[in-house]
């Protein structure tokens, strides 16, 4: 969580407004009650509005020193492909002398290692991901292990993958966690092993699924996988029609630079 001096008067101006309205709203009920007028509703109006106040104290740390970065992560980097834009405004926030909360969170920080590994900046993707690692908390940890696995397969870093995968799938997994595992499994993995089949078979059922729906970036990581399938085996017309996918809606990542790269070659 980053929380800025600017969003912290805004969260503090926003609880102090809904305090003095549940202040006014029980006045006015001591008030009425002195009189012999029934008072009830103002006075449960007023208790309402006191807890609400206690609600949005904390939901607006969360919206404004973690939610709206996620919802920019997700705008730059999955949907208009643009990964360097989120990693610039990324670094802006965390070297601010305006925080006063500077508390990296796991959730961002995978979107800083997604966007820099969509740059293929792959030392600083493995940074990043050590980073979640060391702020997640105890059930989450395991799912920063087996992203930074996926990572490593991808990197053709087989040895050190398989060191990481296989003690995590030796832990008592959450869901998303056991999803990952799976996707790794069907992808990833078959990839740096060789059994292309396996990952075409996966990546073609993720493109044609209808929920959740791939976003920019899930379109363009899948096309780009198929791509490098059909290279293997040697099938380049449909190598070709799915690096094009990529050079064509590439954005500004690099899946887009290697991918025209690749059909110069192929051409």
């Amino acid at each position: 969580m980053f929380l800025t001096k600017k969003s912290f008067r805004k969260i503090l101006i926003m609880a102090m407004c809904y305090f003095i309205l549940g202040s006014i709203c029980i006045t006015f009920a001591i008030l009425f009650t002195n009189v012999g007028i029934d008072s009830t509703f103002l006075f449960a109006l007023g208790v309402i509005v006191y807890v609400l106040n206690i609600l949005i104290i904390f939901w607006g740390g969360y919206a404004e020193g973690k939610g709206k970065l996620i919802n920019l992560g997700n705008k730059l980097v999955r949907n208009e492909l643009k990964p360097a834009e989120f990693i610039k405004h990324y670094e802006l926030l965390k070297n601010s002398d305006d925080l006063i909360i500077k508390k990296p969170d796991i959730d961002v920080l995978q979107l800083v290692a997604i966007a820099y590994d969509s740059l293929d900046d792959r030392e600083k993707a493995l940074a990043t991901v050590d980073e979640m690692s060391v702020v997640a908390s105890h059930k989450r940890k395991a799912f920063a292990n087996l992203f930074k696995a996926s990572l490593l397969f991808s990197y053709d870093k087989k040895e050190d993958a398989e060191v990481i995968f296989n003690e995590m799938q030796k832990q008592k997994l959450d869901i998303i966690s056991v999803g990952l595992v799976d996707a790794i499994l069907k992808s990833d993995r078959a990839m740096a092993i060789g059994d292309y089949k396996t990952v075409e078979t996966y990546n073609l059922k993720m493109l044609e699924r209808s929920f959740p729906k791939l976003d920019n970036l899930g379109k363009l990581v899948v096309h780009y996988k198929l791509g490098e399938v059909y290279e293997k085996l040697e099938e380049n017309s449909k190598a070709i029609t799915y690096y094009q996918y990529c050079a064509n809606f590439g954005g500004e990542t690099a899946i887009k630079t290697s991918a025209v790269e690749k059909l110069q070659h192929m051409n």
